[in-house]
């Protein structure tokens, strides 16, 4: 591998390093799996990228096949931000903001720039990308594209797909491909080129009406596999690749810039916070709630709150109410219209609703003291990053949706689960886009509890699916979550995405392993006997 270091060291701008503790520094994502790379590249621009693809295709062309991973700031949980090979990290170069066009509330960013400082740089206008809210501060913009990152405001302001206007992506070959909605003219003179642009194309297109009966039966809400493939093609005939790249984990194309849409952001809001006694009554509530058409409504089990008190973290409202009830549940709503007085009126309107019921207690604020009640949409960092760093809790039992009126029998069903496996599994959820997580924790040192990771993760999407749901409403399946969603999976679906893949990286160098079945056997020895958060945890928790 020296050689092929040397080599790439020759032809990039961008360092490439084989150093163990870089390597080893790369293997590890916020999961519980380890894939310590064979080298790792910062590319300092585009062409840097374009010239790794075209030398692992021609190193494919000959039969060796050296895979590669796109990595961000490491902030998925999935394993697809880790792997063998050539593992490139865009943070360190590719990073920049570069413009901002405030007619059409466009902005130009790279790949690496991180959700922070895009969205610093955009506050400077008043605006902001709305389905970004929520995620990781340090995670990448490009690492959320790849990943379909919906967070909790995307009810709202919809999601990371609708908010992209364009992608810059370098294909397998090293070719680059700039997305964007074309018309039928511009459509055929595409699929006429005689380069993997044009194959890609010409292959999606017949994709599209060889599976159209497949296409009429995804779901808008399901992020599994390259669902989005449905969103290629309108009524119209016009045509845009973009949607398949969203979601995509590095396996069709690196993303390396972006154009993006940005939306006005409320310097105003109020939030209530509403603690309640019984957690059927709670729930109960959510559809009133959510009719009164907030930004944010947030669910979360008790216990998630009460694991944050017994680790030290205090919150007012919720110390408050236990003075009189023992909580079950607790829903914090958000309302961030530009008026102030309306928020204040909305938020005055919901309490006049609910405050006369029994066992329930509501704490309201508005402006700068709402974000000490907002912050408590985070308590479940105190269940995920225990004191004791040999007990993980793993974000792929996360973004899974179910819908309303299978909810109350999916939870049902969830504590059955939770009983036979002997642990517990707070809930929490985005209410309005039906998007929920499960917070179980397992001792990584003991050889039973990385077996149940696999077994309660195959139980779960079990679950989900049997109650109308899709365990991929945000995020991306990753290596780990694959082998359990594909078995739920019709045969034909899963077909049509071994094409799609195949057309878009044909020598299987983009990522392999990453959104295709993975047997436990094959994962198991790369699960780690730690939760470190390692790197990771320089940028905060």
């Amino acid at each position: 591998m020296s050689k092929v270091a040397t080599y790439l060291r020759g032809h990039v701008a961008g360092e490439v390093s084989v150093r163990n503790d870089v390597r080893e520094a790369m293997s590890t994502d916020t999961g519980v799996l380890q894939m310590k790379p064979d080298m790792v590249i910062y590319p300092r621009h585009t062409n840097d990228i374009r010239k790794v693809l075209r030398f692992t295709w021609q190193l494919a062309e000959k039969g060796h096949v050296l895979p590669v991973t796109v990595r961000g700031a490491g902030t998925d949980g999935t394993g697809a931000a880790i792997g063998n090979g050539i593992v490139i990290a865009t943070t360190s170069h590719m990073n920049h903001v570069f413009e901002y066009d405030e007619k059409q509330k466009l902005v130009r960013l790279q790949a690496g720039a991180s959700v922070l400082a895009l969205s610093q740089a955009l506050a400077l206008h008043g605006s902001d990308i709305m389905a970004l809210r929520g995620s990781h501060p340090s995670g990448t913009v490009g690492g959320a594209i790849a990943s379909a990152v919906t967070g909790p405001y995307a009810g709202k302001y919809g999601t990371i797909e609708q908010a992209i206007n364009q992608l810059e992506v370098v294909l397998a070959n090293g070719d680059i491909l700039q997305t964007k909605r074309i018309n039928r003219t511009d459509l055929n003179k595409h699929k006429g080129l005689e380069t993997l642009e044009g194959d890609i194309y010409r292959g999606i297109d017949t994709v599209i009406e060889e599976y159209a009966d497949v296409l009429d039966s995804l779901r808008s809400n399901d992020a599994v596999g390259y669902n989005t493939i449905a969103d290629v093609k309108q009524k119209d005939g016009s045509f845009d690749l973009t949607p398949l790249f969203v979601g995509s984990q590095g396996t069709l194309g690196v993303i390396c810039e972006m154009i993006m849409r940005s939306d006005f952001k409320s310097s105003h809001h109020s939030v209530a916070a509403f603690v309640f006694a019984d957690d059927n009554v709670a729930r109960d509530a959510l559809d009133g709630i959510v009719a009164a058409r907030p930004a944010l409504v947030d669910y979360f089990d008790a216990d998630l709150f009460d694991s944050a008190v017994a680790a030290g973290r205090t919150y007012q409202f919720y110390t408050s109410a236990t003075e009189y009830m023992k909580p079950a549940a607790v829903i914090i709503v958000e309302f961030d219209e530009f008026s102030g007085s309306k928020n204040m009126k909305q938020v005055k309107k919901l309490v006049k609703e609910f405050e006369k019921h029994d066992g329930v207690q509501i704490t309201v604020a508005h402006a700068h003291e709402a974000d000490e009640l907002l912050a408590a949409c985070d308590v479940a960092q105190y269940t995920i990053w225990p004191d004791q760093d040999s007990h993980a809790v793993p974000s792929f039992y996360s973004g899974f949706h179910v819908p309303t009126s299978r909810l109350e029998d999916f939870l049902q069903a969830l504590r059955e689960l939770a009983r036979k496996e002997h642990m517990a599994l707070p809930l929490s959820g985005h209410v309005i886009t039906n998007t929920y997580s499960v917070y179980p924790a397992f001792d990584l040192k003991k050889t039973g509890d990385k077996q149940k990771v696999f077994t309660l993760l195959d139980d779960l999407t079990k679950l989900v699916y049997l109650y109308g749901g899709t365990l991929i409403a945000e995020g991306g399946e990753g290596r780990l979550r694959s082998r359990a969603i594909y078995r739920e999976l019709d045969d034909r679906v899963i077909e049509m995405y071994e094409k799609i893949r195949s057309i878009c990286d044909p020598r299987g160098t983009l990522n392999p392993g990453v959104k295709q079945p993975n047997e436990a056997h094959a994962l198991a020895p790369h699960v780690r006997d730690t939760h470190a958060a390692g790197q990771f945890a320089r940028f905060g928790l």
